[in-house]
Formats: C-alpha cells, sequence, structure tokens
C-alpha cells in the first residue's frame, strides 16, 4: 500500500478570491466534504475560506464559497493579521476550527498562537469562542503553539501541535524552528502540554510542521511535513510530506520513505507540505500543498495498492 496521487484538484490562480489555498483542512459532512483553506488578500494576510469537493468523486470541486468564513480579529488581538485553520471537528450539532492567528513582528517577522471558533451552519459562518488565544507562549514554551490535529481517544481529547524552538538567524534574518508536541484535555479548551518533543530530528535545524494523525489498527499514525532552515523555499531544503507511528501517542518512529515526495514536475515538484488525511467510507484520503507553501494549490492523494 501506498499513497497514490490523483492529481491538482484546486488551483487558486484560477477563478479564485486571492493567493494561496494553504492548510487545507477537511470536514466530512453528509452531502460534500468541506475543506478550509488559508487564502491571502491582496496585502498578504491570510483569511479563511471554504471550498467543497463531490463526496462521491472528492477530485471534483463543486462550490467555491467567496465570503471568509473565518476573519481577522479586532485590532491588538492574537489574530489581527490573518487567521488559518487546522482542524475542525463537529460536537452537539455544532462545527468547531481550531485555528492558527497570526501577529506581525519586529524583531522577528510573526507572532503565531491557537484560537478556536465555532460555527452553526456547517463551518460557511464561524464565531470566535474568545478573542484570545487558548493556546499561546507560557514559560516553558516561550515561542508558538498552533497547528493542532485532535482526535478524541480514551475520554480525553489528544492534541499535536507545532511548537516553536528557537528563531534562527540564517543568511541575515531570522528563520523559525519547530517540532511537534503532545497536550491532552478532558474538554477540548483547557490543555495540559508535555515538554518533550514527539520524534527525534535528523539533523539540529530540522523544523516540523502540520501533524495529522489518525488511529488506525490501535496504533496512532501521523502524516506530517518538515525542512531544513536553509534554501527551503522551494529550494533544496523545502517541506517534504513523512509519516510516523505510535503506540501511545507520544512516542514516535519515523518513516519517511512512506510519505509523499514531489513530482518530476508541474505544480508540486518543488515541495510536499501541509498533509490531512480523512476517510471515506472504507477509503483514505489525503489532501497536501506543493511549491511555494500552497501558491499554487492543493492536489488529492489516496491510499492504494496501485502501482
Amino acid at each position: 500500500m501506498a499513497w497514490k496521487k490523483l492529481g491538482r484538484i484546486f488551483d487558486p490562480t484560477d477563478n479564485w478570491v486571492g493567493s494561496h489555498a494553504q492548510v487545507p483542512t477537511t470536514l466530512v459532512l453528509d452531502d460534500v466534504i468541506r475543506v478550509f483553506i488559508s487564502t491571502r488578500n491582496a496585502s498578504g494576510k491570510s483569511l479563511c475560506y471554504a471550498v467543497d469537493l463531490d463526496k462521491d468523486n472528492p477530485g471534483k470541486v463543486v462550490a467555491r464559497h467567496r465570503e471568509a468564513c473565518l476573519g481577522f480579529g479586532r485590532p491588538g488581538t492574537f489574530d489581527d493579521d490573518g487567521v488559518m485553520p487546522s482542524y475542525a471537528l463537529q460536537k452537539n450539532g455544532k462545527t468547531y476550527l481550531y485555528y492558527s492567528g497570526w501577529n506581525q513582528r519586529i524583531t522577528v517577522p510573526y507572532h503565531n498562537a491557537m484560537g478556536i471558533a465555532v460555527s452553526s451552519d456547517n463551518g460557511l459562518h464561524f464565531e470566535k469562542l474568545f478573542e484570545g488565544p487558548i493556546m499561546d507562549r507560557t514559560a516553558t514554551e516561550p515561542y508558538v503553539a498552533v497547528t493542532p490535529t485532535i482526535l478524541f481517544d480514551g475520554g480525553l481529547w489528544k492534541m499535536w501541535y507545532v511548537s516553536g524552538v528557537s528563531w534562527l538567524p540564517i543568511d541575515g534574518k531570522y528563520e523559525p524552528l519547530y517540532v511537534i508536541k503532545y497536550a491532552e484535555s478532558k474538554d477540548g479548551g483547557n490543555f495540559i502540554r508535555y515538554p518533550e518533543p514527539c520524534m527525534a530530528s535528523r539533523f539540529e535545524t530540522e523544523a516540523f510542521s502540520r501533524p495529522c494523525v489518525i488511529k488506525e489498527d490501535g496504533m496512532f499514525k501521523m502524516w506530517f511535513c518538515s525542512r531544513a532552515s536553509q534554501d527551503y523555499r522551494n529550494g533544496t531544503g523545502s517541506y517534504r510530506i513523512r509519516y510516523a507511528e505510535s503506540a501511545d501517542g507520544r512516542n514516535w518512529t519515523r518513516y519517511d520513505d512512506d510519505g509523499i515526495p514531489p513530482s518530476a514536475e508541474g505544480w508540486d515538484s518543488l515541495m510536499t507540505c501541509y498533509p490531512f488525511v480523512f476517510k471515506i467510507e472504507n477509503r483514505k484520503y489525503m489532501l497536501y500543498n506543493g511549491n511555494r507553501f500552497g501558491t499554487t494549490g492543493f492536489g488529492l492523494a489516496i491510499w492504494s495498492n496501485d502501482e
């Protein structure tokens, strides 16, 4: 079994409201697959929009919703410069979206923190539960805490998220260094964080992003992406989608070759990043971004026996 690419299915240069279709985040509904994406406006700031895929043919876009489903926070709040979706789930008839908020900074380019919003119309319009973040910097985690994936397992909300380690001076500017960490909660809002990273780095300046975790056959399975800290904007250090497994959700073994490599040419020939894995009946799919962090849109892959 391996991932079989089915091609790019959404191109933001084709009749869309802005650039990028970053961090595709799936919510499987009764009639469609709703995908939340981060689109950048003319000022380069991220807003959250939704597009719908055909549930019987996930490679087909059936709706492009042109009103932002989640917008900027009020001036001075943690998300006043941008919002990016990360994980959506439904509970008690409502849709909850965990998302990353953005602030521009002076010493370093930006700061991120994690928020949560709720919707009564399956994610077409979200209202923020709080003006402040549900996870942010702490005394022992002084940089960022963002981009979660969440499972309800064993009576707990289990979260894997991106945690900042430092800002590295690279070629005259600061570049962010991230790891993946684990947290858990009894209510889905107040999380206890565990300090150790989930997995070892292959080299000192490897940066991780966008974990996506499912539980299957009694094992936790994670797809994520990682990159170098140099020449990673479509260069030799660019993001690659990778894979890891864990028996307990906290200690992970990497199997990097079981991810998704770039194609020989085209929209994902230089980078693969920001995976999101979901199931339709007994079929397992992945949405992911390609070159330049989602500037070229998102594609679809299926877990298959086919070559």
